[in-house]
């Protein structure tokens, strides 16, 4: 990319005649890009069809029209929203992952879950059994619109 950038710099400049410029001053803001001319090129400027006041701005329409870049803004928003959801799809189906613990002495247990993170709801489901005294199975399920997670493992007791 830097390339390609270095590369069409030199062809603007060795095709554009600073002969021919017209100087215009504009103001840098939404439609004019601001360039930092070093003092030691005193009058300079920027040439293509028009020369532009180096302290005062290049139009952006050189480099491409308010419609592509509002275009282009429009599509990595509408992406950064997909990943959102995304993203809190998952937090609220981790969320709703909880181990279900049996009481003392029973060998089963179950246990529903419920969450919300952002804009999304969670639940989940968990069952555990007590294998023996030492030994504990546990499986999860966690989902939400956008996503689904499972977990399971085994517990181990000992002095």
């Amino acid at each position: 990319m830097r390339a390609f950038a270095l590369i069409s710099a030199a062809v603007f400049f060795a095709f554009s005649s600073p002969a021919i410029c017209q100087i215009t001053t504009v103001t840098p803001g939404n439609s004019y890009l601001a360039v930092a001319v070093p003092p030691a090129v005193a009058g300079g400027g920027v040439c293509s069809v028009n020369c532009v006041n180096g302290s005062q701005g290049v139009p952006l329409d050189y480099y491409a029209t308010s419609t592509n870049v509002n275009s282009q803004f429009a599509g990595v928003n509408s992406q950064i929203g997909v990943l959102n959801n995304q993203m809190n799809g998952f937090a609220a189906a981790v969320g709703a992952m909880r181990d279900a613990v049996p009481n003392a002495g029973d060998r089963f247990a179950v246990r529903f879950n419920a969450s919300y993170a952002g804009n999304s709801v969670g639940g989940g489901f968990s069952a555990s059994a007590n294998l023996d005294d030492q030994f504990r199975a546990t499986l999860s399920y966690g989902g939400s619109r956008h996503q689904n997670v499972v977990s399971g493992g085994l517990n181990f007791s000992f002095n």
